[in-house]
């Protein structure tokens, strides 16, 4: 029964993230790309016509926008050099758990299975064992002159039974340890920033906990969400970026989900990354160094 009711969740996670993938209009959107380019080269010409070195300001725009790039990779360089040193920190602010005395309170420290979904990012390694359950991941998303957006997914899905033949509220909190590096790109525009809207790259990184019903994947409940860290830029005439480190490691609270009589239910515990770009990037890197996403534990609540 335990092996049909992991089909079952495993069809309906793939099912739900195929219709939550994002789909625009990108017609319309070239189009506007279309336009917003030939309206800055006419510009170009009309201050040519009139003696100005375009040129002469485009290569300043780009031989500056090399030099802020070339801060920004060391800047990433520096976090995943550090990332040993916070990834001891991290495993420090782990508790170690013992079997619970009371009866309603149960503790899972392995994870049924660990994945991201298409277009979602990569898992590059991982594992799931005792208290040791941790992937290493990385998402990587960018834009040409169409404005795109997209979501990342890093996910641990653990399937629980319900033990009671009578309806219980489950209180589903896990801990999250997060050792990462986040950051945004927009390009260098030159002269065109003064006539088209440029360029511009956004991330926000969050956890995210959700209990999906086993025997109605209409059925779920987002029952934890908070930011980690949120990062833009705008691109302009020279160009910018943006990012952070994260290091985090809490445990997760969560609101109450009502479970039918030994009725299956999947926890999810994910990193979840939304991001849009226009001329620009996006990547969150989970896997270099030290880097990676863990859930040591969870612990359940029944009432």
């Amino acid at each position: 029964m335990h092996a049909d009711a992991l089909k079952m969740a495993e069809a309906a996670i793939a099912a739900t993230a195929e219709r939550a993938r994002r789909r625009q209009d990108r017609q319309y959107d070239g189009a506007r790309a279309d336009a917003a380019r030939e309206e800055a080269e006419l510009a170009r010409r009309e201050l040519v016509a009139g003696g100005l070195d375009l040129q002469r300001l485009d290569k300043l725009a780009a031989e500056r926008s090399k030099a802020r790039r070339s801060r920004a990779e060391q800047a990433h360089a520096q976090a995943v050099e550090a990332s040993v040193a916070a990834g001891r920190r991290l495993a420090e602010l782990t508790p170690l758990l013992a079997l619970p005395a009371d009866p309603v309170l149960e503790i899972i420290e392995k994870v049924t299975f660990i994945r991201s979904f298409a277009d979602a990012g990569t898992v590059l390694d991982s594992n799931i064992g005792t208290a040791d359950n941790w992937a290493k991941y990385r998402i990587r998303g960018s834009s040409g002159g169409v404005k795109e957006s997209g979501t990342g997914r890093l996910s641990f899905f653990t399937l629980w039974q319900n033990p009671h033949g009578r309806t219980i509220t489950v209180t589903a909190g896990a801990r999250l340890v997060v050792n990462a590096h986040v950051g945004v790109d927009a390009d260098w525009n030159g002269v065109a920033a003064w006539f088209i809207s440029g360029s511009d790259a956004r991330a926000t990184v969050r956890a995210r906990t959700t209990v999906w019903a086993v025997w109605d994947s209409n059925i779920s409940a987002i029952v934890h969400d908070h930011v980690l860290a949120d990062v833009g830029a705008s691109g302009g005439f020279f160009g910018d970026d943006d990012s952070t480190t994260i290091e985090f490691n809490e445990f997760l609270s969560a609101s109450g989900f009502l479970v039918p009589g030994h009725a299956y239910i999947l926890i999810e515990v994910e990193l979840l990354t939304e991001w849009s770009a226009a001329n620009g990037s996006v990547t969150l890197d989970a896997a270099s160094g030290a880097f990676q996403v863990a859930v040591p534990h969870l612990i359940l609540t029944l009432t």
